[in-house]
């Protein structure tokens, strides 16, 4: 599961979202999440970020994304980090970098 939901982290996408793309209820897709954002893979994503490293409007993701301007840090929206980008390059088999992390269990 933790490949799918890197995967799915391609573009940001609410906890909601997830849980129904990965059929799974939203409980075990925060605790992933919250497992995933402590290691670095991921992060929330809204204007000012530091996961996003750019504001909304400078974004390339803005049009996809359901977190924009100042509602978004009330939004539980999250995308990949750069790490987590890295990680799921890793998976895919196109990069050298720092592997996806096995969590027990899923």
């Amino acid at each position: 599961m933790t490949d799918q939901l890197l995967a799915l982290l391609e573009r940001p996408r609410t906890t909601a979202e997830l849980s129904g793309e990965l059929k799974t209820d939203e409980q075990a897709v925060e605790g992933l999440l919250s497992l995933l954002g402590a290691r670095g893979y991921v992060g929330k994503a809204y204007d000012s970020s530091p996961t996003c490293g750019t504001g909304c409007g400078s974004c390339s993701l803005q049009r996809l994304c359901p977190a924009k301007g100042e509602e978004a840090p009330f939004l539980p929206v999250w995308r990949l980090t750069a790490r987590g980008r890295d990680a799921l390059l890793k998976v895919r088999g196109t990069s050298t970098e720092v592997p996806c992390p096995k969590v027990q269990g899923r």
